[in-house]
Formats: C-alpha cells, structure tokens, sequence
C-alpha cells in the first residue's frame, strides 16, 4: 500500500468513527461495510471508467445490509465523509454509480444530499 493510500484510509477510519460517535442509539451501522466498499470504488469514483465488479458487489452488499432508517442514515453520512476526505471523488461518478451496480439506493451520492431523508 502505498504511502499517501495509507494516510486517506487512516483519515477515512478517524472521520468515520466520528461520525459513528455521534449516534447514540446504537442503531446505526458501522463505516467499515462503507470503507470497504469506497476503497474497491475508489478509481471509477476518480476515474470514472469501468466499474470493477468488486465494487457493484460492495455497492449491493451495503444496499442488502441498509434494511432500517438508522442503518440507511448511518450509510450515508459515512459515504459523504468518506468521500470528503478521499478527495478527488467526481460527483458524476458518484452519483451514477449505483445506477450502473443495478441497484436503486433512494437517494444519490453527493456530498450536499439529506442523510435524514
């Protein structure tokens, strides 16, 4: 692993256990799903391209898993910190991603989307 890889992924884990403290209930999902899943993503997220096949298998297994609100919300605040902190993550990539895995998540990929909805 690279390097600069590594100091993403380590800044990727601190935002998302953050993010994960602030949900008290104990209902939410945990980011690592979501970290496994970006990392298999990450160059269609910057590149755009071809999809892997590992990633729309990671895209279906965190769709599968997002059963309840809590879960689903959790998701999704993940997503948007992760892809935050990654950097270089193109919203037209994001966005269409789940699209191309063939799965229908509700709300799109971006930064700017409600998590709450």
């Amino acid at each position: 692993m690279s390097k600069p890889f590594k100091v993403v992924l380590a800044a990727a884990v601190c935002v998302c256990m953050v993010a994960m403290s602030h949900h008290a209930d104990g209902a939410a999902g945990s980011c690592e799903p979501v970290l496994t899943t970006v990392n298999s993503c990450r160059n269609y997220l910057m590149q755009g391209g071809v999809v892997p096949v590992n990633c729309c298998n990671g895209v279906k297994v965190l769709s599968a898993a997002a059963k309840t609100p809590a879960v689903k919300r959790s998701y999704c605040e993940c997503l948007k910190s992760v892809a935050k902190s990654l950097g270089g993550v193109k919203k037209e990539f994001a966005s269409t991603l789940p699209k191309k895995c063939g799965v229908n998540n509700g709300n799109p990929i971006s930064y700017s989307v409600n998590c709450s909805r």
